[in-house]
């Protein structure tokens, strides 16, 4: 089966506009849901293009898939990008109505840093900036008003859930792939405290957040950027408070394994697959 994406803007803050990359299914499958991606880098690198690998056969399993590009570091500090991933969701639920999708709820994905993006936007589904927001609708740029990121379930993968313990844990590497982590953190956070705040654990813990997602968290067994204790951590956590936390765990793969091609990979994509159509189903039938 053939797939097809477009890009073009979505989003635009003054004169900045940011672009989507939208995969749609073949002509012949019925679309299920929308889904938004939000891609890693940590915090600073990468764009929409990342996913493509299992953006592409999301589309051939029936969902649309809106891989966002977002405010980044170095240019742009916390909480930019996840207050872009709550304006993207609002954006794509009116998607959703559009193309008569199955379902109009929306989901959000996330690689690495946008993992981690996504489950702040989900947790923090009201928070937006004071500089003003368009949303491309209808062929226009219009103001949503109150944004509305609400999400019923996030899928981080091999996500640093917990930025502050993430960037300790980086410093103590000595070496390339520890001085990059940290870097890139300095770059979009500006300090520790601000990580803190951006803590996932931290936010459920304290009773910061608004509502509880379910997640699905894809762990790399042999993740060198992110230690193995901040999963379990946030999930200790999560379930503490009564939300659902689900690992699936990849114990020969490394960080980012789901991008390229191999056997863990094609697995993780079949999983993925196979949460998503449960979330819809049970969503559908509630």
């Amino acid at each position: 089966m053939s797939t097809d994406y477009v890009d073009f803007p979505y989003l635009k803050r003054q004169d900045a506009k940011y672009f989507v990359r939208l995969w749609s299914p073949p002509s012949n499958v019925e679309i299920k849901a929308v889904l938004v991606d939000v891609h890693g880098g940590a915090w600073c690198d990468h764009d929409r293009k990342a996913g493509h690998f299992y953006d592409e056969q999301l589309a051939q399993a029936g969902y649309v898939v809106a891989a966002i590009d977002f405010r980044c570091g170095p240019e742009f500090r916390h909480p930019a990008a996840s207050i872009d991933v709550n304006a993207a969701v609002h954006w794509a639920r009116v998607l959703a109505r559009q193309i008569q999708a199955r379902s109009q709820e929306v989901v959000t994905i996330g690689s690495s840093s946008g993992g981690h993006l996504a489950l702040l936007a989900a947790l923090r589904p009201d928070a937006e900036d004071e500089n003003g927001t368009e949303i491309w609708i209808n062929d226009e740029w219009t103001s949503p008003g109150s944004i509305d990121g609400n999400v019923p379930a996030v899928g981080a993968f091999w996500a640093p859930a917990d930025p502050a313990t993430r960037f300790r844990y980086a410093k103590a590497l000595n070496n390339e792939l520890g001085q990059r982590l940290v870097t890139n953190s300095i770059a979009y956070f500006d300090s520790e405290e601000a990580m803190h705040d951006a803590s996932i654990t931290r936010i459920v813990l304290e009773g910061m957040n608004t509502q509880l997602p379910r997640i699905w968290f894809a762990q790399a067994g042999k993740d060198e950027n992110v230690p193995a204790e901040i999963v379990e951590d946030l999930g200790q956590a999560y379930r503490g408070v009564g939300g659902i936390f689900e690992v699936t765990s990849y114990p020969e793969s490394r960080h980012g394994f789901g991008h390229a091609g191999g056997e863990d990979s094609q697995r993780f994509i079949k999983d993925l697959v196979s949460w998503l159509d449960a979330i819809f189903e049970s969503r559908s039938s509630t």
